[in-house]
């Protein structure tokens, strides 16, 4: 009997020791609420706070790839949505790092996929851990434009519509980050029927698998000079011909060129061009016939982002600069600052221009000296695009 008392004694502590080591390495998600501040508003006083994705003035923790952001080098990646897993798996062991923020208030001040997520893994870290490949391909195709994998531009495409059926950000946030639990189950059951007229990620699926048909029937083409892919989008002629509008149509004024979803891009510099990695710009140019013809000059996905793990940095000059310098340089018409590419755009030319792609890439590579040399540094491709070795050309 008394042999029996002691084992049961031993078992109870050892049991007791289990239940207080899962309790240390349990992420405290059940403390953690988010907040959607206004955007140039400073983070809530008076405790601990978790800015996720943006940056907000006064917050104790950032976790943001944002240029000039201070997240801590141990929980640094890419995207504000692997930052925040970093965090996730840190405090799953346990200890005192980052122990302090177990409570915090996880904030934001703008709505988009990266946001949405990287706040999603802080409020709910082993849920998160637990569908981390997928958050990371969604904050890929969000952010910058990559097509990982197929659930990735799904989740990334529902966010969006999510975000865009709701009026202001807070709401948005409300309802993605209620919607968030059936999706990511939905995609990673590989349930989620790409057909299904109902599905939040219709429009934007579609629009990204249009994309890529066009470039594999060569409606649209890549090709490459130097470090510079050349994408040839569909022509304006070729959306007036259709019953359906092409790719991106909508993401510019009426009456510019379609521009092909930034995720189709991506593909096809992967599957087409062979090279995601080591090219440091993309020409758009749209064929406009009799007009001439039409260009955006811009940087890969990845290329607003200063601090970078797995993808190489992308040295950029000032795209006011480069247009004054490329209109001095004479034959390739009048260019200007910026583009319909957001924060990767440099310079896009003013309007229609008799010079063609072979023309314009030769000035390119005389005014844009890192578009030059196109080269894949060894450590420099994310494991699962394959060998380096490939991929690098002298």
């Amino acid at each position: 009997l008394a042999h029996a008392q002691r084992a049961m004694r031993v078992r109870l502590r050892s049991a007791c020791c289990l239940i207080v080591l899962a309790a240390k390495a349990r992420p405290t998600a059940a403390l953690r609420h988010f907040r959607c501040v206004p955007y140039g508003e400073r983070a809530p006083a008076g405790g601990a706070t978790i800015t996720c994705d943006g940056r907000v003035p006064g917050a104790t923790l950032e976790l943001t790839h944002w240029t000039d952001n201070e997240t801590p080098d141990d929980l640094y990646a890419d995207t504000s949505t692997e930052c925040a897993l970093r965090l996730a798996r840190i405090r799953r062991v346990g200890g005192t790092a980052y122990a302090d923020h177990d409570d915090a208030l996880v904030i934001n001040n703008h709505f988009d996929t990266d946001g949405v997520l990287s706040a999603y893994a802080c409020l709910h870290p082993e849920a998160a851990l637990r569908h981390a490949s997928l958050l990371a391909d969604g904050a890929a195709a969000g952010d910058f434009g990559e097509w990982s994998s197929d659930a990735g531009v799904r989740l990334d495409a529902a966010i969006e519509a999510i975000g865009g059926a709701h009026g202001g950000d807070p709401a948005a946030y409300d309802a993605a980050l209620a919607a968030l639990p059936a999706l990511l189950a939905s995609l990673e059951a590989d349930s989620a029927d790409a057909a299904d007229e109902e599905a939040p990620w219709r429009d934007g699926w579609g629009a990204a698998l249009a994309g890529w048909q066009a470039l594999a029937s060569g409606d649209a083409s890549l090709s490459r000079a130097g470090a510079i892919a050349v994408l040839r989008e569909p022509s304006p002629k070729e959306e007036a011909e259709s019953s359906e509008p092409l790719p991106g149509a909508g993401k510019r004024s009426p009456g510019e060129c379609p521009r092909l979803p930034a995720v189709a891009l991506h593909r096809g510099l992967t599957q087409l061009l062979g090279a995601p990695f080591g090219i440091r710009r993309v020409l758009r140019a749209t064929d406009g016939g009799a007009r001439g013809w039409r260009y955006e000059y811009e940087t890969p996905g990845h290329g607003w982002v200063k601090r970078l793990v797995t993808r190489e940095p992308v040295a950029a000059p000032e795209g006011g600069a480069l247009a004054e310098s490329l209109t001095a340089l004479g034959g390739v018409g009048t260019w200007r600052k910026g583009g319909g590419g957001g924060l990767i755009s440099l310079c896009a030319s003013d309007g229609w221009v008799d010079a063609p792609p072979d023309a314009v890439c030769e000035a390119l590579l005389a005014c844009d000296e890192a578009a030059q040399e196109y080269v894949v540094r060894p450590g420099s491709c994310p494991a699962q695009c394959g060998a380096v070795e490939s991929w690098v050309e002298s």
